[in-house]
């Protein structure tokens, strides 16, 4: 049995993934858009994540509910805390006796930007430097305790969602408003199909450690933003580039979050950002 905890975009395309095995999916009862099939809990209860892992019994235990929104945790530090610390670590609690595999996704924010470069490999220095990379680190130490566990730090994810940097871009260019774009940040950001097959992969194969799962890419966010425009047949010159200090940023953001795929790209082919971006497009074209 495989349970997977998050009904968001991360957990509905891993349930997909995993369609052809035994699962069970759980999501926190205040989610928003609760999935078919979701048996509901309270993150911040621990007798009812220990009831929800009692009742599925896992040998696989997937975490990836969270709060996500960098902005968000900033401002509500104990929401973020309830949900990217404390929930990751009720769960593992409730499942020890159980001892199954923990399958964490974490995040690059896990790291503070400072890196030359970038591409951070697994065994760099972490140094969170905003509430939401400081709650996913607690996390990783929290699922530190579990007798068999793999970490993923996940690079940005993008897809046929809301609330992501490629879902943004083409958004706001279809309404023809401008966006300012950082010239001087860094990132490697992902398909979310990719990350689906990763963690497949992971799984079943009962791999264990840490793992970045990041595109291949090093990219700044305006050359993302100009690689969106292309892709999608938008205009370029809606896109401004800034400085980070010219982008007044109101939240501590690291410049270079970039990873270092080279581990996982053993295992696995994750598609290159046009690649990418031609698969995110045909997603959203209706179905014929």
């Amino acid at each position: 049995m495989i349970l997977i905890v998050g009904c968001g975009p991360m957990g509905s395309a891993i349930h997909e993934a995993l369609k052809d095995k035994e699962v069970s999916w759980a999501c926190d009862k205040e989610h928003p858009y609760p999935a078919s099939g979701c048996t509901g809990y309270d993150i911040k209860n621990s007798a009812d994540v220990a009831r929800v892992v009692k009742q599925a019994k896992p040998q696989h235990l997937i975490l990836t509910e969270e709060i996500s929104s960098v902005e968000y945790c900033e401002k509500n530090r104990l929401d973020a805390m309830e949900f990217n610390t404390r929930g990751t670590r009720f769960f593992v609690e409730a499942s020890s006796s159980l001892r199954p595999r923990v399958i964490y996704l974490s995040s690059a924010f896990v790291f503070d930007g400072r890196k030359p470069g970038g591409l951070y490999a697994e065994h760099d220095h972490v140094n969170p430097i905003n509430v939401y990379g400081e709650t996913k680190l607690m996390g990783e130490v929290a699922v530190d305790k579990a007798a068999d566990h793999i970490t993923l730090r996940l690079g940005d994810v993008y897809g046929n969602f809301s609330d992501n940097f490629v879902n943004f871009v083409v958004s706001s260019l279809n309404y023809g408003q401008k966006i300012e774009l950082a010239r001087d940040m860094y990132f490697s950001p992902i398909y979310i199909e990719d990350v689906a097959k990763a963690v497949r992969l992971l799984t079943l194969e009962n791999m264990s450690g840490l793992y970045n799962v990041a595109g291949t890419e090093r990219i700044s966010h305006y050359e993302m933003g100009l690689r969106v425009a292309r892709a999608f047949g938008l205009k370029e010159d809606m896109l401004v580039p800034l400085s980070m200090e010219e982008m007044g940023l109101t939240v501590r953001m690291p410049k270079d979050l970039s990873l270092d795929t080279s581990k996982i790209s053993t295992l696995i082919k994750i598609r290159g950002i046009d690649e990418g971006l031609e698969a995110m497009k045909n997603s959203m074209a209706p179905s014929k």
